[in-house]
């Protein structure tokens, strides 16, 4: 940004303008004038305004050129929200004779100050295990979801969005009493057999099994009745036996934390399983008394969770939706995830990697059905569904190199080169190691020999000393076999008690607590300072240079008198004279040679540690090289998974338009055409460690290292984030754009009005007034009576009119419906509006034509085809699982783990998904925009050939403005009606599967009658034969209701283009009508106005500078 940009400091928070601060700018309380002549100039109590007050700071920043905006969608949202409230502050100020501009201007502050950044839902789909968790918190970059014992993470719906600041806001809704009675009463169905007896739980897999495994999560709601009983109790007994329970049902309970650690502790009570808790209570005799102190598990009974966390991946307006697997929910949550299954823009479907390309829950939702209904949806491109690969360091290396054919691979072989010579290095080393552990135990043994040798030599000269007999052991000559034979029996009578004469080596203590491996193979050798032998060592070098000194006055230590008694030399020499010199010179021979083992065994030790050293380094470069091999093999999977996945997807597109184009024209269908570009089809795919993420980035304390990568780019984290921001990117720079043009048409319509009119007759003026002013009053005829609700009503209550509109309440609908004549059926808006009518209904008709035209004989062909194979479909549904589950989807009007209902829809969808997707991706309003452009343009003209010859140049003026004003509010009107059609087709796509259902609900009934011997087969007939005979009319009619609800919603539509267009009628009635207002030309509001026409040619410039910038940007494509 240039540094010549001015920046103006507003107020600490200041956000868009309250709805109560826009009431203000209607009717402000009269104040008593300031001196007669303002007094006589008031017409009325109603233009007394309230005295000018001081300008407030404006509360955006101010640019000298486009070129110093750095713009975001965001800031320009930022800046415009502080435009208006400038330009709110600016008409308080001023006297507005006209009621309708009061009301129009109004109704246009309030949608510009409603602008906020546009949310873009994101569903996230996947079984349980799929990592999704893990993955949002990595995506967050904090732990928001719950993990591990918290079940309801993945058995309820989370929604998470951004909120600024620091702390964690949360709602967690419980299911409404009805929806829990409704669970328990399925849950108890399953729980007895046809007879009304419990079952008993043979296998925890069957449906018994999983029936009692949820009994036992109802059991943690009521911990109070034990399991037994709860059983054989209704719905309604079981609620009724807990009246807390009871009371917390429909209920929404907020939290509120300053971090995440805070937040899970707050929220932690209500999802919390318990399970974690309780450990081995459920085995103890005294589990029901645990349970009940415990109390209830809260988590069952939650229906969404809410959350808001300031995560950046959700700055721009991206919300993460945590849908359960079908598994997981139940009929309330399921409801809960189809709606947001409807309303979400993007999808993203999670799988761990290791299955992820033959995953069910994966194929489910990338199959034709999931495709079908997206092509309906309008939603078949690259940015609405992306495939998220979990797990990527859980890997075998050796099954993906045999798999992937990478042993020859140059890059691999490398670093599997450098492993294979860091293991001959380690290899190495370790013996090295234990060479020099047998080294120093050897020499150890020769030093405290060595040493026990020189303290007889002192010991035995201290004993000639002092004249005392002396019997040496080490050093003793062996003259005669006799005499030795009488050693070796005094031996024998005395075995060695520590007879060196020093203690014995101590052995190192191996490092339990992971320490390096090989600790434990220095045995009894020790390589530290604190080493017994070392001190053994420094000990005898100190006595031998005492030694040296020759006194006679030093003490023996009673180590000294230890000696071995079992160390005799084995030379046989003759016996000599002994004599203190002697001694003396074998003592310093002795000493001479355990100096020299003292120096040996220091440069052993020294060889241990480098040793050691060395394998500590190797230990590190092994872990290293071998995360290098893991992250290598984990990449190559990715690849050959993300490209695997896409060309599933472009098949996958590829025949669905392959099989619309053969029902549209089988005679000249060619399958070697191929329709569209398919190797431009790229399914954004994601291959995540969200685990190596989190370790990486130190997100939770004490996980430990990485396994696989060493970069968090290598992760994708980094990448899914960025790809959660682009998918705003166009819904950002769409509201940011028409934001600015909304503002910039109401500026200039500010402007035109705060114009000079002086120079116009008031003559010229009244002549416009009288002809085209909706509320000029003919003196000559009577006023129109209407009772009810009239705005034009000299009676007219503004605040009653304000209230009304900010509450939305509406409580006289039925008199604005029944909106009476105005004044002057001849004005502008009257006349816009009947005009408007006409085209309303020709909209509304050319709806119903395009969709006959193009829906109504494909239905027809796909009721015929859904209709033939209906039969076979049901029969393949039940073969193709066990009997218990069958029974389980009939007990559920056909949906449990699968839809009975939409299987036997999907021929009829799949024959009309490409023409419905067509029908509703054309522009529908184009002709209807350009023909309301149209009729403004023609009365624009007649009010301008209406005019006096002064007021035409003027009227030319202010009906091109009122031109662009109404374009600009012509594409938002048709834009809102856009979507809101295409939400209305979404829910229609969706309504043939509950009809289906509907209409075989007695059959369901009929088969769940069957009961005893062979009752599962006589089941699976009542089904067939009642598919059979219902699928004619069940197809037919389902066509039908698809046709009657797409007639419907024109009509929906044609209301709601007249409600939109009646406002745009007065909007530009409004806008001409500066040419014939009577303007408050007091001093003071002169000077009001004076003061309003700079600041808003300030404005004016500013938000041209906002929308050039905008250009500028999307222009180098660097929009984000």
């Amino acid at each position: 940004m240039n540094p010549s940009s001015s920046k103006v400091k507003a107020e600490p928070d200041v956000g868009p303008p309250s709805l109560d601060d826009m009431l203000k700018m209607e009717e402000e309380k009269p104040i008593i004038p300031r001196s007669p002549a303002d007094a006589q100039s008031v017409d009325n109590k109603e233009n007394v305004k309230q005295a000018p007050v001081a300008p407030s700071a404006p509360q955006y920043t101010k640019y000298a050129s486009p070129e110093e905006i750095t713009y975001t969608p965001e800031d320009a949202l930022k800046t415009g929200l502080g435009i208006v409230s400038v330009i709110k502050e600016k008409i308080r100020q001023l006297d507005i004779g006209s009621q309708m501009r009061k009301e129009v201007w109004k109704k246009e502050l309030d949608e510009l100050s409603a602008h906020s950044t546009p949310t873009t839902l994101i569903a996230i789909c996947g079984a349980t295990g799929a990592g999704k968790s893990s993955v949002i918190n990595a995506v967050l970059d904090d732990t928001i979801v719950p993990t591990s014992g918290m079940r309801a993470c993945t058995a309820v719906v989370t929604e998470i969005a951004y909120k600024p600041g620091r702390s964690i806001e949360g709602g967690v809704s419980f299911l409404g009493r009805d929806e829990w009675k409704a669970e328990l009463q399925i849950l108890l169905e399953d729980l007895h057999d046809e007879d009304g007896k419990v079952k008993a739980p043979t296998d925890m897999k069957s449906e018994a099994g999983v029936a009692w495994s949820k009994a036992r999560t109802v059991h943690a709601v009521y911990p109070q009745i034990p399991l037994d009983f709860l059983v054989t109790l209704t719905a309604d007994q079981i609620i009724a036996r807990d009246p807390g329970i009871e009371r917390i049902l429909g209920t929404t309970r907020k939290i509120s934390a300053a971090n995440s650690k805070e937040f899970g502790k707050a929220i932690a009570p209500f999802i919390d399983s318990k399970e974690k808790k309780r450990g081995k209570a459920h085995d103890d005799k005294n589990s029901k008394k645990n349970d009940k102190a415990e109390g209830p598990a809260l988590w069952p009974l939650i229906r969404i969770v809410k959350v808001r966390c300031p995560a950046k991946a959700l700055q721009s307006g991206a919300v993460l939706v945590d849908l359960p697997g079908t598994a997981d929910a139940n009929a309330a949550r399921s409801s809960i995830a189809q709606g947001y299954m409807q309303r979400c823009q993007c999808v993203w479907i999670l799988a761990p990697i290791t299955r992820a390309v033959d995953d069910k829950t994966a194929k489910d939702l990338l199959g034709k059905a999931f495709k079908t209904q997206l092509m309906m949806d309008g939603n078949y491109d690259t940015s609405t569904v992306t495939f998220v690969a979990t797990k990527t360091d859980d890997l075998s290396c050796n099954e993906i190199i045999n798999a992937l054919r990478l042993e020859d691979d140059d890059k691999l072989l490398e670093i599997e080169d450098r492993i294979k010579q860091f293991r001959r290095d380690e290899h190495e080393n370790k013996k090295l190691k234990e060479q020099a552990d047998n080294d120093g135990k050897k020499l150890g043994q020769e030093f405290r020999d060595k040493r026990a040798i020189v303290l007889e030599y002192k010991a035995w000269i201290r004993a000639l000393k002092d004249g005392e007999p002396f019997e040496p052991v080490l050093t003793a000559k062996k003259t005669t076999k006799a005499k030795s034979s009488e050693k070796e029996k005094t031996d024998s009578g005395n075995k060695r008690k520590n007879s060196r004469g020093s203690p014995k080596a101590k052995r190192r203590k191996s490092n339990r607590d992971g320490g390096d491996e090989d600790d434990s193979d220095l045995d009894s050798f020790i390589v530290d300072d604190s080493d017994s032998d070392m001190s053994d060592v420094e000990s005898v070098v100190s006595k031998l240079s005492e030694s040296d000194k020759d006194s006679d006055d030093e003490k023996s230590e009673k180590d000294d008198d230890e000696i071995v008694e079992n160390l005799i030399d084995d030379d046989e020499e003759v016996e000599e004279e002994v004599t203190i010199d002697s001694l003396k010179a074998k003592q310093t021979v002795a000493e001479e040679e355990a100096r020299a083992i003292k120096d040996k065994l220091e440069a052993t030790k020294g060889l241990a540690k480098e040793a050691l050293k060395e394998l500590s380094k190797l230990k590190t470069k092994l872990a290293k090289a071998q995360r290098q091999k893991n992250g290598f093999c984990a990449k190559a999977r990715n690849d050959y998974s993300r490209d695997s996945l896409k060309e599933d997807w472009r098949a996958g597109v590829k025949e669905m338009d392959q099989e619309a184009a053969m029902q549209k024209d089988p005679d000249n269908f060619d399958p070697s055409v191929e329709v569209r570009d398919y190797a431009a089809i790229d399914l954004p795919t994601f291959t995540v460690s969200s685990r190596d993420y989190i370790r990486l980035t130190k997100q939770v304390e004490g996980d430990g290292d990485p396994t696989c990568f060493s970069d968090t780019v290598d992760t994708q984290i980094p990448a899914l984030q960025e790809w959660c921001h682009s998918l705003t990117i166009s819904s950002r720079e769409r509201t940011a754009r028409s934001f600015l043009n909304k503002l910039k048409t109401f500026a200039a319509a500010v402007q035109s009005y705060l114009d000079d009119m002086n120079n116009v007759s008031e003559i010229d003026r009244a002549q416009l007034r009288q002809r085209w002013a909706s509320d000029y009053q003919d003196p000559n005829k009577p006023a129109p009576k209407a009772a009810g609700y009239n705005p034009y009503d000299a009676g007219f209550n503004l605040d009653r009119y304000l209230d009304d509109y900010e509450t939305g309440l509406e409580p006289q609908l039925e008199d604005r419906i029944e909106e009476p004549p105005p004044a002057n059926p001849d004005g502008v808006a009257p006349v816009l509006k009947e005009r408007f009518t006409e085209l309303v209904d020709e909209a509304v008709s050319t709806l119903h034509e395009i969709f006959k035209d193009g829906l109504e004989e494909k239905l027809r062909i796909g009721s015929a085809t859904a209709s033939e194979m209906a039969s076979e479909t049901s029969m393949n549904f039940a073969s193709s699982m066990h009997w218990a589950t069958y029974r389980a989807h009939l007990r559920r009007d056909g949906v449990f783990r699968r839809d009975l209902n939409a299987e036997l829809c999907l021929p009829l969808t799949s024959s009309i998904a490409k023409s419905w997707g067509e029908v509703f991706e054309q522009d529908l309003f184009a002709e209807f925009g350009l023909q309301t452009t149209q009729t403004i343009e023609e009365l624009i003209a007649e009010i301008k050939d209406s005019a006096a010859p002064g007021l035409r140049e003027r009227c030319r003026v202010q009906g091109v403005l009122a031109k662009e004003d109404a374009q600009t509010a012509l594409r938002a009107m048709i834009q809102v009606v856009h979507e809101a059609l295409q939400k209305e087709q979404k829910e229609i796509s969706r309504s043939l599967s509950p009809h289906v259902q509907q209409q075989l609900r007695d059959v369901y009934i009929r088969a769940m009658d069957e009961r005893g011997k062979g009752s599962v087969a006589r089941q699976k007939d009542v089904v067939n034969r009642g598919v059979q005979e219902a699928r004619g009319d069940m197809f037919a009619g389902g066509s039908n209701i698809l046709m009657s609800k797409l007639v419907a919603a024109a009509e929906t539509v044609g209301n709601a283009l007249d409600a939109s267009l009646s406002e745009l009628a007065r909007k530009v009635e409004v806008l001409m009508s500066v040419l014939w207002e009577d303007i408050n030309t007091t001093a003071e509001q002169l000077v009001v106005r004076s003061a309003a026409v700079e600041v808003i040619a300030e404005i004016s410039q500013q938000i041209q500078f906002w929308i050039r910038a905008e250009e500028a940007r999307r222009r180098q494509g660097t929009l984000v």
